[in-house]
């Protein structure tokens, strides 16, 4: 076997292997981005999709191939929201809550996540962003900064004022 068939196949296995890890954590950020679960699933699949095609281009460069993955999903999502031109907020109707959960705390958690819900609308986009992928999709500073084109210190410091932003949203919704 030539040594390109050798290393196409090694990464085509690294590919499935992060597929099986990873491809609830790219829906996630997608969801969190586009807000229609659906959708996000079908985009998480065709970020999955492009990513075999063009795995000939794939070049590590000291980061994990996660990374490559979370950049693909970010350019298929900013072209869908090209697409369709205007922000959608998450329904609360496609939320699901556990079976085992009873009513009261359903209740609690439908209110918080609407709550968290609005205010992450009034963040900005590349606040939502480094939310999203931070905390929905658990990368780091350095995987974000790749997706995002900026530097890690940029990333913590757009982390930090979005989590301000948030709290303050969130402390005059109360209030209000």
């Amino acid at each position: 076997m030539a040594k390109m068939e050798i290393e196409r196949k090694k990464l085509e296995e690294m590919l499935v292997a992060l597929y099986e890890e990873s491809y609830d954590k790219v829906a996630r950020y997608i969801f969190i981005r586009i807000g229609n679960q659906q959708e996000a699933e079908d985009l998480a699949s065709e970020t999955f999709v492009r990513a075999l095609k063009s795995l000939n281009s794939y070049q590590e460069r000291g980061l994990p191939m996660e990374a490559w993955i979370f950049k693909i999903a970010h350019n298929i999502v900013v072209d869908y929201l090209r697409k369709v031109s205007k922000r959608q907020m998450v329904n609360l109707d496609e939320v699901t809550i556990a079976d085992d959960s009873n009513p009261e705390e359903a209740a609690v958690s439908n209110d918080q996540i609407a709550r968290v819900t609005k205010a992450l609308g009034g963040l900005s986009p590349s606040q939502r962003e480094v939310i999203a992928l931070r905390f929905f999709s658990g990368l780091s500073s350095t995987e974000c900064g790749k997706v995002m084109g900026r530097q890690p210190g940029a990333v913590r410091e757009m982390q930090s004022a979005a989590i301000k932003s948030l709290r303050h949203i969130l402390y005059k919704d109360t209030r209000s």
